[in-house]
């Protein structure tokens, strides 16, 4: 009966070694998560005065029909922005349907400042920016909804819902978004 004690108390060490080690787990835990919500809440308020800019259209997306009546040759719209300044240059702008998505390059757009407070080419609060895509490329037929999507270099890009028109007559200008 006398090592039955014994006995007893190795059991009673080996349960507190063990409420030992998953204290140890869970304090390390805890801290963890107390640096990692420190450390967030430190970047928060870094970025507090940041405004994050945000490219808009202004009034509606028009096209001009190409020169047979097969399918549109350009889209043509106006952008503001709200918050701070954006390179007007570095704004990338895509075509995207279910099928396919359609990147135009930089040598099929053309921009046109229609206010502008600085000469400076960036698209600031208060300036209109009048873009022209080609999208001969992209030839999308008669009735195709479609997605223009503009890219700023930074923030959120727009996408405006977009559809050809199901009949196109030569050369004429169409509201499509």
């Amino acid at each position: 009966m006398g090592g039955e004690d014994g006995f007893t108390g190795l059991e009673a060490g080996i349960v507190l070694i063990a409420f030992l080690v998953v204290a140890a787990v869970f304090s390390y835990a805890i801290l963890g998560a107390g640096f990692f919500a420190t450390d967030k809440a430190r970047s928060v308020t870094q970025d507090a005065g940041k405004t994050v800019s945000a490219v808009t259209v202004a009034g509606s997306v028009t096209s001009q029909v190409n020169d047979v009546g097969t399918a549109l040759r350009r889209l043509i719209f106006y952008c503001e922005v709200t918050g701070e300044g954006v390179s007007a240059l570095d704004i990338r702008y895509s075509l995207m349907t279910t099928e396919v998505i359609y990147e135009i390059p930089r040598s099929d757009v053309i921009l046109s400042w229609i206010a502008e407070t600085n000469a400076d080419s960036l698209l600031s609060p208060g300036e209109i920016l009048k873009v022209e895509l080609d999208i001969r490329k992209a030839a999308f037929p008669p009735g195709t909804p479609f997605t223009l999507a503009i890219h700023p270099p930074k923030g959120i890009p727009v996408n405006v819902p977009c559809r050809v028109p199901d009949s196109l007559i030569k050369n004429k200008r169409y509201e499509v978004g």
